[in-house]
């Protein structure tokens, strides 16, 4: 609610990511592994379409189509990373993961709230593309990640505090040249209240530096075909918090969603 695009809200956010990984390194003690050339360039990649070039296009794709249809397409990002998890990692991806992906990808078309049809015609083939590319930028950023923790012996904690470091930068270089085409003035960014600044940066470190080290962890320890489907329910816990906190009215529709969320991700576990 701060009257921020989401790049900017990304960059603001990008020094609380950066600074409570410093701070988890300084609290480890032992200092941060370095990485060779080839997985810092894996990395950089990964982190670029992740968290970088994927939300660009997903922003792009809610323009052309509004959100309920970009939601609808992106989300299903989830069997893009058991494709590749198949045939690039050599995971066993069984009938019971299926199910579970298939049934949180619809749970989550459920959970988002409709926002009107968007535009027909060429702008929906424009916004369906980029809603596509958006999904495939998210599902090849995960295996690369795993790859990358179980081929360097990087820790999970490493891998995420070089990511910081890379994200950083990107993100401002990437307001930096929206600012110069004009979509945003650079004052809106620099007249934000301290508040401000602090509740976006306390946002970074949760979401980002918290949130990043724990999917970390988690894809070193289980296949990424199990780990994805279970972090893409996020929506599941906003939607909770949502209804519970602020008061929000929910449908049944809603409902349903929760459902086949909890249920998709019980049986990805069982």
């Amino acid at each position: 609610m701060t009257g921020l695009s989401f790049p900017e809200v990304n960059a603001v956010r990008s020094f609380g990511y950066l600074g409570t990984m410093i701070l988890f390194v300084l609290l480890q003690g032992k200092g941060v592994t370095l990485m060779e050339t080839y997985a810092f360039l894996l990395l950089t990649g990964s982190t670029l379409l992740g968290n970088v070039i994927g939300d660009v296009l997903y922003l792009a794709s809610i323009d052309k189509i509004g959100v309920g249809r970009a939601v609808a397409v992106t989300s299903t990002y989830p069997l893009v990373v058991t494709a590749l998890s198949a045939i690039w990692l050599k995971e066993t991806v069984t009938v019971p993961i299926l199910i579970g992906t298939v049934s949180v990808i619809l749970g989550l078309n459920l959970l988002r709230k409709e926002t009107g049809g968007g535009p027909e015609g060429n702008q929906t083939k424009k916004g369906f593309f980029l809603a596509l590319a958006t999904a495939l930028c998210w599902g090849i950023s995960i295996p690369i990640t795993r790859w990358l923790l179980l081929d360097t012996g990087l820790s999970s904690m490493d891998l995420n505090f070089w990511r910081a470091v890379i994200f950083l930068p990107s993100v401002w270089i990437l307001w930096l040249l929206r600012c110069r085409l004009g979509y945003h003035s650079p004052r809106r960014v620099a007249r934000l209240p301290l508040r401000t600044w602090l509740e976006l940066n306390a946002a970074g470190a949760i979401a980002l530096a918290l949130g990043g080290t724990f999917l970390a962890l988690a894809l070193q320890r289980a296949p990424a075909s199990v780990v994805t489907p279970i972090t893409a329910s996020s929506p599941l816990i906003s939607t909770l918090l949502a209804i519970v906190l602020m008061g929000e009215k929910s449908t049944r529709r809603q409902w349903a969603g929760i459902v086949l969320v909890v249920i998709g991700s019980a049986v990805i576990n069982a």
